[in-house]
């Protein structure tokens, strides 16, 4: 053979490997479990070679066994008990090699230096090996065999990896969407109506409401002031839906920038700006569940027109985007405006107001059901309690006399803070007594003869005024009894026996 046919004899060789690396890459790619990939090179590899037996190796846990093989083997169960007894994990490549060859070749030659034997590794770690016997044409194995079988394996590693990152992908999806599942009947097993404190006549209205309104999928509106607890109203509500295992999002229009307004509702594709990258809006996320848009009288009015096409069409088009994105979402809003006086002032779109305004609940102030504030005062210390560790012996009932009447314009959210700084600040088997109240609370007591009186026992009001009046006698008589009885026309007799009834503490013996 002359040089022009050596020439030609290896470029014919070259491309004869290159395609065979092509055509194995691209069935690779296809392969969606490593014992396809272990099968479609072992295939490949062994009528390429020409080899009388090959077979593809896993290792899994430090074990060896076989997950293909090629030509005349027979019980591989025994081969794989071979290799565990012959300690096939712990030998060097050359070893394996050797213990292979004398185990797999169908002839009586068992040179390894006629086999071809070769591991493979993904993230640093060995997870199978490739053996090759020895060939039918009776040649060794060339520098140019293990060049080819090299760059076969090389690309096999790849997608051994990618196959093992998406199973750790799907495990992971698993455990998360278990997890989700979980948290989704936690929290609505926790978010239920009757976790609405409140025992007055206005607070079972509420939660009939709640229930009616969360067989329907009608748009809901919730009016109220700031701290009534209006998102805690739409979650009960969306728990209690059909929509229950569907997402609840919730978006506050007071807390977004009017510049993030839309991005933020109806997201946003990459590229829009420079180094913007993709991102869903609250839309999207929503999808399938409720969107909760608290203070919706406070959208810019650009805006409002777009919220509006989505709940008209079901659609949203991302900002930047040509493509109308189905969205499946109920919408409860909320708002402490007067939406009516905000459309009268152009602040507000009257067809806007009317697809949000399908069903309305109105939440009273604190102030107008003041008999619910010993339940809401007690849940929270109860709660609080828990989340700070402490645990106090209850309300005084002059401090929670002092609480009821108190109007409190922060509403049920400024009960709340006030509990969890009272029991943030008291020591632990404490009674909660007037001086651990805030000073404005406090010092702003309403008479018993304020329109607004509390509806309780009456001998109850008779003995916490008698109470009040008798502490006050004795304070500014510094404890004289006599004097005080003077005041209040009682014998002294009569204001002992008041006083023991009433477990006031005595000041003096005067």
């Amino acid at each position: 053979m002359n040089e022009t046919d050596k020439r030609i004899w290896k470029l014919e060789r070259q491309v004869f490997q290159l395609q065979t690396l092509f055509e194995t890459s691209r069935s690779l790619n296809q392969a969606r479990k490593p014992s396809q990939v272990y099968e479609q090179i072992l295939a490949t590899m062994a009528g390429t070679f020409g080899a009388r037996e090959a077979v593809a190796l896993l290792c899994t846990n430090d074990e060896w066994h076989i997950v293909a093989h090629r030509g005349n083997i027979q019980d591989t169960d025994k081969i794989n008990d071979d290799l565990r007894a012959t300690n096939f994990h712990g030998a060097t490549p050359r070893d394996q090699q050797k213990l292979l060859t004398e185990r797999l070749t169908s002839t009586h030659f068992n040179d390894s230096t006629f086999t071809l034997w070769h591991l493979i590794s993904v993230r640093d770690a060995i997870v199978g090996g490739f053996y090759f016997g020895k060939k039918i044409i009776g040649e060794p194995y060339s520098r140019e065999d293990e060049d080819l079988l090299q760059a076969t394996i090389s690309s096999a590693s790849h997608v051994l990896e990618n196959l093992q990152l998406y199973t750790e992908l799907e495990d992971a999806r698993e455990r998360l969407a278990a997890e989700n599942l979980n948290l989704r009947q936690q929290v609505r097993k926790d978010t239920h109506s009757t976790d609405i404190v409140g025992g007055s006549f206005a607070m079972q209205n509420l939660q009939e409401s709640i229930q009616n309104f969360s067989r329907s999928d009608a748009a809901v509106i919730i009016r109220g002031e700031t701290g009534t607890g209006k998102e805690l109203v739409a979650r009960a509500i969306h728990y209690q839906s059909p929509r229950a295992d569907g997402p609840f999002v919730a978006i506050n229009c007071t807390a977004i920038p009017e510049s993030l307004v839309e991005s933020e509702f109806f997201g946003i594709e990459a590229g829009a700006a420079t180094g913007v990258k993709q991102r869903i809006g609250y839309f999207e996320q929503a999808h399938g569940g409720t969107i909760f848009i608290d203070e919706i009288g406070d959208m810019p009015l650009s805006s409002q027109a777009k919220v509006l096409r989505t709940l008209q069409e079901r659609t949203v088009r991302r900002v930047g985007g040509l493509k109308e994105i189905h969205v499946d979402v109920r919408i409860v809003a909320a708002t402490h405006k007067d939406l009516k006086e905000e459309i009268k002032a152009g602040n507000f779109r009257e067809d806007l107001f009317y697809r949000i305004g399908v069903l309305e609940i109105q939440i009273p102030p604190l102030r107008q059901r003041k008999n619910d504030i010993a339940l809401l005062a007690t849940h929270f210390l109860n709660e609080k309690e828990k989340q700070i560790g402490r645990s106090v012996a209850g309300f005084d009932p002059e401090a929670l006399n002092q609480l009821q009447h108190y109007d409190w314009p922060g509403n049920v959210r400024e009960l709340e803070n006030e509990i969890e700084r009272i029991v943030t600040l008291a020591d632990d088997g404490e009674m909660i007594e007037e001086h651990h109240l805030s000073a404005h609370i406090a010092g702003n007591v309403s008479s018993e003869f304020e329109d607004e009186l509390v509806l309780e026992n009456m001998r109850n009001a008779v003995d916490r005024l008698e109470k009040r009046m008798i502490n006050k006698a004795l304070a500014e008589c510094n404890g004289n009894k006599s004097e005080v009885a003077r005041i209040l026309g009682l014998s002294r007799l009569g204001l002992q026996k008041k006083m023991a009834r009433l477990k006031i503490a005595e000041k003096s013996n005067t």
